[in-house]
């Protein structure tokens, strides 16, 4: 597989079969031509896994997870400058297995990622990775990647969306909305509930930073409370607690 130079992505999810030559991509020297070239001093060391600026992560030593400390771990590394090359690859191998606290902290990299770093998830199942993070990379085909949940990856996204967008509007008071947002993530799997939670979560931020108002600190206090109910909703569907559970305790803690 070869690129163009000058139109990588800042983020992919392939598998193994591509994974590798995407990385070479990113460290390749051959400005103003196709890449990987296969012949400069950056591809010989990619081909012999001895490259600096490429940064591998994957479950660790008798794990079946790749873990939020790891992720953490990579993300104090993102923004330290390339030492070989113009740039940086990131290949987390067999992504599927960070949970989802790994997901989540790992979404917050790729929502601001530096100009320099390129980020490759190589797994061949796309369907266990959270909707926010499938979409924020471009996917590339193979064969034996499984991407049918990429059929209608937009439609649902764009559900979940509309629900997080319908949640921030009953928090002003519209009870019937509010109840009628928590029979639709009722009805949700465990990634987009995650996904609708990410969603609302980011949409009370953004109101909290536009809210300055001090005469309106009713308002205020109300998105707090909501951010926190939230959060705690979170905590519950890590706790595997169940999405009809979780839609109750979230109504109840609006409405008081």
């Amino acid at each position: 597989m070869s690129f163009d130079s000058g139109r990588l992505s800042h983020s992919y999810i392939t598998d193994s079969a591509f994974a590798d030559s995407i990385a070479t991509a990113v460290v390749c020297d051959a400005r103003g031509s196709v890449r990987p070239c296969l012949k400069c001093t950056h591809c010989d060391k990619a081909a012999r896994h001895i490259h600096p600026d490429i940064i591998e992560i994957g479950r660790l030593d008798n794990k079946t997870i790749i873990g939020i400390d790891q992720i953490r771990e990579l993300k104090k590394d993102v923004y330290i400058v390339p030492n070989d090359a113009m740039q940086k690859a990131y290949l987390v191998r067999d992504a599927d297995a960070m949970n989802i606290n790994a997901q989540n902290a790992f979404l917050q990299i790729l929502e601001e990622p530096p100009a320099h770093a390129v980020f490759i998830l190589s797994t061949s199942n796309p369907a266990a990775l959270l909707p926010t993070v499938r979409s924020r990379c471009v996917l590339l085909r193979s064969q034996n990647l499984d991407d049918s949940v990429y059929d209608n990856d937009n439609a649902e996204h764009e559900t979940i969306k509309n629900i997080a967008d319908d949640f921030l509007d009953a928090l002003s008071g519209d009870n019937l909305k509010l109840m009628e947002c928590m029979f639709a993530i009722d009805k949700l799997d465990k990634l987009s509930f995650y996904d609708f939670l990410t969603l609302a979560r980011n949409n009370v931020a953004l109101l909290l930073r536009e809210n300055t108002d001090t005469g309106n600190q009713n308002s205020r206090k109300a998105l707090v409370h909501a951010e926190t109910v939230l959060s705690k909703a979170g905590e519950m569907l890590d706790l595997n607690v169940s999405a009809g559970h979780i839609a109750g305790f979230i109504c109840a803690e609006i409405l008081k």
